[in-house]
């Protein structure tokens, strides 16, 4: 029973419960909500059409600056949630002890 409780090299591994992985996931599932903001702004940064359109990028720019901006925050808050959840998890107490 007592093998169970340790990794290959016969170190205590940490106790990591289901609600942690969906706090993980959650976190996750927030960040990668973002993907099709971000290919939004990413054509609009691209300028494929040829020749450019400057009202059109002058009256797009304010949205998008604004889209970023909230990007942005939410992605450094969500980044800095992980970077806590993980370190929790890393300071977690080893079973098997």
């Amino acid at each position: 029973m007592e093998r169970e409780k340790l990794t290959k090299n016969k170190q205590p591994i940490k106790a990591v419960t289901q609600q942690d992985i969906h706090h993980l996931k959650g976190t996750l599932e927030k960040l990668q909500s973002w993907t099709n903001a971000l290919e939004m702004l990413d054509k609009f940064f691209k300028y494929e059409k040829e020749p450019l359109n400057k009202k059109q990028v002058i009256l797009e720019y304010h949205a998008n600056s604004q889209i970023f901006d909230t990007f942005l925050k939410d992605f450094l808050t969500q980044t800095h949630l992980l970077e806590d959840q993980l370190e929790e998890l890393r300071s977690r107490e080893k079973i098997g002890n």
